[in-house]
């Protein structure tokens, strides 16, 4: 049975790609067709997450820009785009910093969050610094129904996904078992692959239509839009409330 439902913050309970998309036609290209665009955003944040977790796996000291600046070059490489230089890199991060300043929880999640919180122990589990993670959470006032101790960052860590030990972390802080804990996320490899090996049950919010890359990992759901993990957040929240008293 489902005690703990754990949820990704980036790409999840609010998306960045409109923050990108502007930051990323400002500085580099104001014309670029909106599929090429999405592709230069999931490398951009692929390349993002690896480098921070190499980062915490080695215990560097990576700085976002640092990291920033790894990921777009990976990307203008990738797709062959030029124009990339160190002070550009970093227009672009302010600009993309700047832009995420006005984030707000997706709609309709306030609702649930109020419903799961008297059923369900909450957490979330981020790749990132705590200043930058724990500032967005703010901003996205989930600290109304998650506490600090509920949160873990891959500077927490010390590791970062898609290593499964930040899940085996949240096993302990919430002492529960893999099969008790659902993990709602929004990559693949990054969310679904290692939630799947620390043995716990998954959501996959998948609105960019991503493939499975893994067959060891198939989601335990998968949904396409808000409304569909909106729809399925208020079924569990039922279905707690037929089987046990609140929490």
């Amino acid at each position: 049975m489902i005690k703990a439902i754990v949820f990704d913050v980036d790409d999840t309970l609010y998306n960045q790609e409109p923050s990108f998309n502007a930051a990323f036609r400002s500085v580099f290209n104001a014309d670029i067709d909106n599929e090429l665009l999405k592709q230069l955003y999931m490398n951009y944040q692929k390349q993002f997450y690896l480098v921070q977790a190499k980062a915490c796996q080695d215990q560097l000291d990576l700085t976002d820009s640092e990291a920033n600046f790894h990921s777009l070059h990976h990307t203008f490489k990738k797709f062959d785009i030029n124009g990339l230089t160190k002070e550009t890199a970093d227009q672009f991060e302010e600009e993309f910093f700047n832009n995420r300043e006005n984030i707000q929880l997706a709609d309709g999640l306030s609702t649930i969050f109020n419903q799961l919180s008297t059923k369900f122990k909450l957490g979330i589990i981020t790749n990132g610094t705590n200043k930058d993670q724990l500032s967005k959470i703010m901003k996205l006032k989930l600290q109304h129904w998650i506490s600090r101790d509920q949160i873990i960052t891959s500077e927490d860590a010390h590791a970062a996904k898609p290593d499964p030990l930040i899940f085996t972390m949240m096993n302990r802080k919430f002492d529960l078992r893999g099969s008790e804990m659902l993990y709602v996320g929004s990559s693949f490899d990054e969310d679904i692959v290692p939630a799947k090996k620390a043995g716990w049950q998954t959501v996959w919010y998948n609105p960019f239509n991503g493939t499975i890359s893994d067959s060891s990992a198939i989601p335990d759901q998968t949904v396409s839009n808000i409304e569909e993990l909106k729809e399925l957040l208020t079924e569990l929240a039922a279905e707690r409330t037929e089987k046990e008293p609140e929490i």
